[in-house]
């Protein structure tokens, strides 16, 4: 997760800034706009056959590695946050560029120091519920190996290494008694964390909403 993070988030709050403010209206810029709303509604093991493909059989990355499965859950969150991005952006009221402007501050002075802060609740709450899409994905990971039998706690980003929901999705397989139990406390956790994400979100949302 925080190898998604990592790379989604400025990657994503980037894009939704060069598109909102700086891109021109043009053919190009609604096809990138178009395929990036696409691409919000893609299946998930796509992005996983996607991470199979380039990070596992071009780059030789190792398999069942956290950085990898950080890339692939990048990749599947990242459309969420440049929509939710460029519609916190767009929210905020034209009058605060006009002002800053006005001012002397430069297009990029305007953005960086009075619209990108505004709209930074908005960007965060995109942000959380996008992780908490990315937490409960399975696909994706089954694809690049992370099914793997790990016999201790990976020691870097290399190493081999399973996800809570891999391992449910393992675990639920099994005949045995004592599977049960474990399977039924790992949801109980998966679900505890998923509500706290959601929670975390809606309470940023009440937080710092501004009404203009």
């Amino acid at each position: 997760m925080l190898v998604t993070l990592a790379i989604s988030l400025p990657i994503g709050v980037a894009a939704a800034v060069y598109l909102e403010e700086f891109a021109p209206k043009n053919r190009f810029t609604e096809i990138i706009e178009v395929n990036i709303n696409n691409l919000a509604a893609v299946p998930s093991i796509v992005f996983g056959l996607l991470g199979l493909a380039v990070f596992l059989n071009f780059f030789g990355m190792p398999r069942s590695a956290p950085l990898v499965g950080g890339l692939v859950l990048g990749l599947l969150v990242l459309p969420t946050i440049i929509i939710a991005s460029r519609a916190a952006l767009k929210a905020v009221p034209p009058s605060i560029r006009e002002a800053a402007l006005g001012m002397g501050a430069s297009k990029l002075q305007a953005v960086m120091h009075h619209v990108l802060p505004l709209a930074m609740p908005g960007i965060m709450t995109g942000t959380i519920i996008g992780m908490a899409h990315a937490v409960g994905e399975t696909a994706p990971l089954l694809m690049i190996g992370m099914n793997a039998f790990v016999t201790s706690a990976p020691d870097s980003l290399l190493a081999s290494s399973s996800v809570l929901p891999v391992q449910i999705f393992i675990w639920a397989d099994k005949p045995e008694r004592g599977f049960v139990e474990l399977t039924s406390a790992a949801i109980l956790v998966l679900l505890a964390f998923l509500i706290l994400m959601n929670g975390a979100a809606i309470w940023l949302r009440k937080k710092f909403e501004r009404r203009w």
